[in-house]
């Protein structure tokens, strides 16, 4: 057979299971208490539970980001949480500078023929805080 009609012979297959499948997902209708693993006799729905139970279904929270101050903080906890984001983003970035300082130097002792595995370490330890640097300048 030609690639063409086996894609055609597929298709024809998805389709029909397809029309076959939807009528008996249709008919199954909503999960049941018992799947939930909720009681017998409870059901829910999106405004909450029947039989005089409220069980509302968890509904989406926004997510916070990482380093943006929580609400509910008063004003001057968010602003001693901004001013210690920014002192470790200046210890970090300090210490940033002195270890491509130290990485440049060890480049420059090695050769072609040889870069030693502390090289490596080093330059993913500078990624690794130039990420974070990143990720609490962002906060702001």
């Amino acid at each position: 057979m030609t690639r063409h009609s086996l894609d055609s012979r597929l298709l024809r297959v998805l389709i029909l299971q397809l029309f076959i499948a939807a009528p008996l997902i249709a008919a199954a209708g909503p999960p049941t208490s018992l799947a939930l693993g909720l009681p017998a006799g409870i059901t829910v729905t999106r405004q909450g539970a029947s039989v005089g139970q409220q069980i509302p279904l968890p509904t989406e929270q926004p997510p916070i980001r990482q380093n943006e101050p929580l609400p509910g903080l008063k004003e001057k906890q968010k602003r001693e949480l901004m001013k210690a984001n920014y002192e470790k983003m200046k210890r970090d970035a300090d210490e940033l500078a002195s270890l491509a300082k130290s990485l440049q130097e060890d480049v420059d002792k090695s050769n072609e023929n040889v870069l030693s595995l502390h090289i490596v370490e080093k330059a993913e330890k500078i990624e690794k805080l130039a990420k974070r640097i990143k990720s609490v300048a962002k906060g702001y």
